[in-house]
């Protein structure tokens, strides 16, 4: 079921039609000076979060094994074709990440970690694609002259 989109206007005049509205599925609302907001049921969103913490821990399984973790690492591939822009070994990592980072974001309860793993490792494949960036990164840029720092007293 997708959210329910208004205003946030309308949900400071209309709270309670809203609130109400929540209980049934997910209200979104729209902001002009700020991101969005979604209201959701806390039943709903545990049952989101579990859900994720239970796959998280199947795909950990799954990837543990080294006759299923090619495929595993396959099937990552499909979903974020990105990916395929990236060394094996380098998948084999974001894998790796992943797993830890979804694990360790299910234990704090906090997720912006994962969207920042995958915002970085995107990013890094997007360079890597890209063989001027690539040769711009890598072109000698002299040598860096070493600076003698004294201690502070």
């Amino acid at each position: 079921m997708s959210a329910l989109n208004h205003n946030f206007s309308y949900f400071l005049r209309n709270s309670g039609e809203l609130l109400t509205a929540v209980e049934h599925g997910d209200v979104r609302l729209d902001r002009r000076d700020g991101s969005d907001l979604l209201l959701v049921t806390e039943s709903r969103e545990a049952s989101v979060r579990e859900s994720l913490e239970m796959a998280t821990r199947a795909l950990a399984r799954v990837l543990s094994n080294t006759e299923h973790r090619r495929a595993g690492q396959q099937a990552f591939v499909e979903a974020l074709p990105w990916l395929g822009w990236l060394s094996t070994p380098d998948q084999q990592d974001f894998l790796d990440s992943f797993i830890t980072t979804s694990q360790a974001c299910h234990a704090t309860g906090g997720y912006g970690p994962l969207q920042k793993l995958l915002a970085s490792w995107k990013a890094s494949a997007q360079i890597l694609h890209d063989p001027e960036l690539v040769a711009y990164l890598n072109a000698d840029r002299g040598v860096d002259e070493e600076v003698a720092l004294s201690r502070p007293e």
